[in-house]
Order: C-alpha cells, then sequence, then structure tokens
C-alpha cells in the first residue's frame, strides 16, 4: 500500500491562522486532525483522523442527546480562499449571521451538522459571538471536492474522537461506465456521547439538480452518491448492529426519488439500514427547503435502527417558519435521542 502525497498542508495552515487571528479566537475542539490520501487496490481515498484524548461525560449530560442539521445558505466570511473559486460567491451579511444565531439557539441541540459553510473558523466566530454561553466547546469541519469551497462542519457539546472523509472515494452505478466522485463529500464525525456510547455521524451534500453531462439534473450522480452512502452504512451496521449512526445533511432529493430510495433500501441480508426519522411528519411540516416556487422536503436526519430505537416519540421537527428563517433558504432539521434507556 502505497501513500500519495496530498496537497501541502501549509498554505491551509497559513489561511487558518489568519483567520484565527483576524477573529481573536482559539481552536475548542481538544486534538489534532490527520489528513492522507492513500491508494488501495487501485482507489484513492482520502482519510481524515482527529484524535483526542478520552473525556469522560458527565451523567446529568447524558440523559438525551438532541442532533440537528442545518444548510446555512453560503456561509462564507471576508477572507479570499486563492484554493477554491470563492469570487462569485458573497460574504454572508452580518443579518444573515444573527439570524443563524438565533435558530441555532432556540434549537438548543446539542450537535449541530452543518452544510454549505465555507471553513470551520465561520463556525469558531459564530459560537464565540453568539453562542458562548451553550456549551459548544467542541468545532470542526472538513475540506470537500466543491470547487467553490462549501464545506461539511459540526459544533458540539459532546466531544469529538474522530473525523473522516470519503471524498475521494469511487462513485458507480451498475451499467454505467462513468465513475464519480461525491460532490462535497461523506464526512463522518466520531462523537462521544456518553461514557458507553459513540455516535458515527455522517453529513452529506449530495450533488445540486444543476444538469451535468449527459446527466439532466444530475440525477445519476446523485444516485452514484446514495449508493455508496447506503453501502458505507450498511457495512459499518452489519459489522456492528448495536452502533449509533446518523446520517445527515442536504440530500437534494424529494422522498419520492430513486436516491430516497436507495438511502432506505435494506441491505444485502434484507435488514433496514437507514430509517428516515421525519417521515411520519405531515406534508407541510417536512418542508426543508424554502425558496418558492420548489419549496420541497431535500434535508433528512436517517438512523440506524439500533440508534432510531432511542428516538424520543414527537421530537422529529423541521424548524421552517419564514417569519424566523432569514438566514438561508433552508430549515434545519431536528430530533431528540434518549441516551439512558
Amino acid at each position: 500500500m502505497a501513500i500519495d502525497e496530498c496537497l501541502s498542508p501549509m498554505a491551509h495552515h497559513c489561511a487558518a491562522q489568519s483567520r484565527r487571528e483576524a477573529f481573536g479566537i482559539r481552536h475548542l475542539t481538544f486534538g489534532t486532525l490527520t489528513s492522507l490520501g492513500i491508494r488501495v487496490s487501485g482507489h484513492f481515498i482520502a482519510i481524515a483522523v482527529l484524535c483526542v484524548t478520552p473525556i469522560a461525560i458527565a451523567d446529568d449530560d447524558a440523559n438525551t442527546l438532541t442532533l440537528a442539521s442545518y444548510n446555512v445558505e453560503n456561509y462564507f466570511d471576508v477572507f479570499d480562499d486563492p484554493y477554491v473559486s470563492d469570487e462569485g460567491t458573497p460574504v454572508k451579511s452580518r443579518r444573515a449571521i444573527v439570524a443563524i444565531a438565533k435558530v441555532i439557539r432556540a434549537m438548543d441541540a446539542d450537535v449541530v451538522a452543518f452544510e454549505e459553510l465555507e471553513n470551520e473558523w465561520v463556525l469558531h466566530a459564530l459560537v464565540v459571538e453568539f453562542l458562548s454561553d451553550m456549551g459548544y466547546d467542541h468545532i470542526t469541519a472538513l475540506p470537500t471536492n466543491s470547487r467553490r469551497g462549501i464545506n461539511l462542519g459540526i459544533i458540539s457539546r459532546k466531544p469529538i474522537e474522530s473525523a473522516t472523509s470519503h471524498r475521494w472515494l469511487d462513485l458507480k452505478l451498475p451499467g454505467d461506465r462513468r465513475t464519480w466522485q461525491f460532490a462535497r463529500d461523506l464526512a463522518m464525525f466520531r462523537l462521544r456521547v456518553t461514557d458507553e456510547h459513540t455516535l458515527d455521524l455522517y453529513v452529506v451534500h449530495l450533488k445540486s439538480r444543476r444538469s451535468g453531462d449527459g446527466d439532466p439534473k444530475s440525477a445519476k450522480w446523485r444516485l452514484a452518491e446514495a449508493t455508496a452512502v447506503q453501502r458505507v452504512v450498511s457495512q459499518r451496521v452489519a459489522a456492528d448492529p448495536t452502533a449509533w449512526v446518523a446520517v445527515v445533511g442536504d440530500f437534494n432529493d424529494t422522498p419520492d426519488t430513486d436516491v430516497y430510495a436507495k438511502l432506505t433500501s435494506p441491505d444485502a441480508e434484507g435488514r433496514a439500514t437507514l430509517i428516515d426519522l421525519h417521515a411520519t411528519l405531515p406534508a407541510n411540516r417536512r418542508i426543508t427547503y424554502l425558496s418558492k416556487p420548489f419549496r420541497s422536503t431535500i434535508d433528512y436526519i436517517f438512523a440506524s435502527p439500533a440508534l432510531a430505537r432511542h428516538a424520543v416519540a414527537n421530537s422529529a421537527r423541521v424548524i421552517n417558519d419564514s417569519a424566523v428563517l432569514h438566514g438561508s433558504d433552508h430549515a434545519p432539521v431536528v430530533v431528540t435521542f434518549e441516551l439512558r434507556q
């Protein structure tokens, strides 16, 4: 097995350092993030591992876990990243940032996953300025394949044990000669949610509906992504049926599509792999993409059977009141789990 040289992290480190100094903030996640490119059997995979010292979870904080996912629509800072084509994306307005902070405060989730995020440092700035009293001591983000630099990240009250990227995974569809990669990534963050349990939190932002070459509305690309997500999670759950696994994010497809069907399809043994925790909500309460005339359900929280059994009844919700959502064209999705059943 040969380890291929990745792009030098020095440039990214320098850019990150300038953001830290400009925001006047410190890194709140305890640990170091290492990214390696590894070629295995002809396939190139990116692995990013965040190593931390295990931290005991206080009993009074471990009874429930509220999880949210929020596409924050082009949350970009004032710094130009010379390594991505972000010149056409405006800086996020102060008004929009304040609105996002208000929504996060109202959700009061223990873990929030973000899509359409420029970098980790906008999360640090958000927490330091607006959410410093909410216990979000663990913050990280991973770069993705996006040419314009929209990434995936989380803020968490629970310790982050590792972060893994699947951005270079080769994606195929039966009968199609093409090979894709994730338009962004399948980012996995392992969280220590109780002294006994971890949560494998997969965050995605599947390909947009913009047409690709020979692929109207990029439907095949998204289906290839969904197929890979289902395979990765199925393998994880098959290896440990008791694993707590959640897959969250912006899937850019509605419940009546092949993408959704693939994500919720059984594994090779006929067992359920991912359960949509918002599936029982009325259609009007499931709307997550808010821009007219395209209002639709495209953001989800899926859970493995072992985790779904811990979902608190009637806790799954979508905050889609347009009167309070001025920071994004997406509504956040939220669910609470009972951790001591």
